[in-house]
């Protein structure tokens, strides 16, 4: 991942939705809104993966879960942190700078929840096995992994992978950023997580306004859970 680009895209160029809103993810609200309150599952400790400038974080904490929030970009750090500040959730958020493809100092089985909205798809195929096997081993049994990434099977990614060839199958280069990204079919999601039961596996479809331009693109949400 170029973190120079990202640090420049929060900083000011906000080409991604991601970057340009404060609100959260709908994959999180369904998690927080539907799922959990006809569950009764009750907060706890949440790791936001790749938390951008905190839309995410800021919900979870508004929803009574204590974050470890992380993001490999400075800048997106910086920028969380203030808004953190203006916020007042200080003592239920913190912000860390740290890659998704690097170690965490947390003990085994220590998150209720694990939240990756958009990260997975970015990571190298090494980089990829060193953030699965984290995810899978620093989860609570019984705690849950919500994740968003892109369908391997959407005909704009397909366009993609013939267009703009990455390194492995269903991979891609976005000619705008250069950026790599790997799409995912549901098979390769349950084969990169063995020690989680899948819950939920949904394709989705949105119309992303990104680059200047309005894009169709088709993404899974996904939730899996350790068993206990």
């Amino acid at each position: 991942m170029s973190r120079d680009w990202w640090d420049q895209e929060y900083a000011q160029s906000k080409d991604l939705p991601s970057s340009r809103t404060d609100h959260p993810s709908r994959s999180l609200k369904w998690f927080i809104d539907d799922y959990s309150a006809q569950t009764s599952i009750r907060p706890g400790l949440a790791w936001d993966v790749g938390c951008g400038t905190g839309r995410n974080s800021f919900y979870l904490a508004q929803n009574s879960y204590s974050v470890y929030a992380t993001d490999f970009s400075p800048v997106a750090i910086k920028l969380a942190q203030d808004k953190c500040h203006a916020l007042n959730l200080d003592q239920a958020l913190s912000f860390h700078l740290h890659s998704a493809a690097d170690l965490l100092p947390q003990p085994d089985s220590h998150f209720d929840l694990i939240l990756d909205m958009m990260v997975l798809h970015l990571l190298s195929s090494k980089d990829r096995m060193t953030y699965v096997q984290e995810v899978q081993r620093v989860l609570k049994p019984g705690g849950f992994y919500l994740f968003y990434t892109i369908f391997a099977g959407s005909p704009a990614a397909e366009v993609l992978f013939k267009a703009h060839p990455g390194p492995e199958p269903h991979s891609y280069i976005i000619p705008q950023s250069g950026i790599f990204e790997k799409a995912f079919t549901h098979q390769e999601l349950l084969s990169l997580y063995p020690k989680l039961s899948p819950l939920v596996l949904e394709n989705k479809t949105e119309f992303s306004q990104a680059f200047g331009d309005r894009y169709e693109r088709m993404y899974i949400h996904g939730l899996f859970q350790k068993p206990s």
